[in-house]
């Protein structure tokens, strides 16, 4: 029988130290954007078949009036300057109208997002990458899938107290930034503890899995609240695009994508190094 690993208690600034060094050896000389752009493919591959599962899954266990609704109402509390209103009820009615075997069919590309989670986080981690990363990755991301059902269904179930809070502006706006970042945090970090449990090439204790999902998942929760600020910029982004409208949106919602990639990876990373430093002597 394997004996228990021993954690010892060490200084905070010690540890802080020691794990700033640890992770910035890890990554040096090496291409973290260059995993994060790999990473961000995958997404641009899956994550609308991810989306639309989830929200099928949303509209079978609590009805289609709350996917739909819920789209439209939060589309329509976000910033005019960009507004994805007519993206997002677009997206809601297609899943909670697609049939059953289009829908089957989105499984096979929205698993693709777990084959590239796997690469990053195999990259990150300092692992070899295997003719069965794809795929392990694939398999290992089925858990996200069957909740995310769950994960979506907290957030369009608020989107009408959230959306009445940003509309009324001023300090009602504030009010509905942190009813909506806790809102969101719920799921972004299950999410987050969910891949580094099961997409991550590392086994880890559940207690340092539990705390990289609140750690990170409130960071990433807040860098996506930032999305809605840059929304707000009443900036054309087809500008850089000879003004065609698709390319230029696609271009920045890829950015933010990216960059949230990137923080996802340097996180796990970080986990890793403390992990280690937590059981070092």
């Amino acid at each position: 029988m394997d004996e228990p690993v021993q954690v010892r208690v060490h200084p905070i600034m010690h540890v802080l130290r020691a794990v700033a060094a640890a992770t910035s050896s890890a990554l040096r000389g090496r291409d973290l954007l260059l995993w994060a752009a790999g990473l961000t493919f995958f997404s641009a591959l899956g994550l609308v078949p991810l989306l639309l599962i989830a929200l099928r899954g949303v509209a079978v266990l609590f009805g289609p009036e709350l996917v739909v609704d819920g789209a439209r109402t939060a589309g329509g509390a976000l910033p005019d300057a960009h507004d994805p209103t007519g993206a997002l009820v677009q997206l809601a009615e297609a899943a909670t109208t697609t049939s059953w075997p289009l829908l089957a069919a989105a499984l096979f590309p929205a698993t693709l997002y777990g084959e590239g989670l796997r690469r990053g986080l195999v990259q990150a981690a300092g692992e070899r990458v295997t003719k069965w990363t794809g795929w392990a990755g694939r398999i290992a991301f089925l858990p996200v899938l069957l909740l995310a059902p769950l994960l979506v269904a907290l957030p369009l179930a608020f989107a009408p107290e959230v959306g009445a809070l940003y509309e009324g502006g001023g300090w009602s706006a504030v009010l509905g930034v942190v009813l909506s970042f806790h809102l969101d945090m719920v799921p972004i970090c299950v999410t987050v503890a969910l891949v580094f449990a099961f997409v991550g090439p590392v086994s880890l204790p559940l207690k340092v899995v539990a705390a990289a999902g609140v750690g990170l998942g409130a960071v990433l929760t807040g860098f996506l609240h930032g999305f809605v600020v840059f929304l707000a910029i009443p900036v054309d982004w087809a500008i850089p695009y000879g003004g065609l409208a698709v390319p230029g949106g696609v271009a920045a919602v890829g950015l933010w994508l990216f960059l949230l990639h990137a923080l996802l990876l340097v996180g796990y990373r970080i986990t890793l190094s403390t992990w280690d430093v937590l059981r070092s002597p």
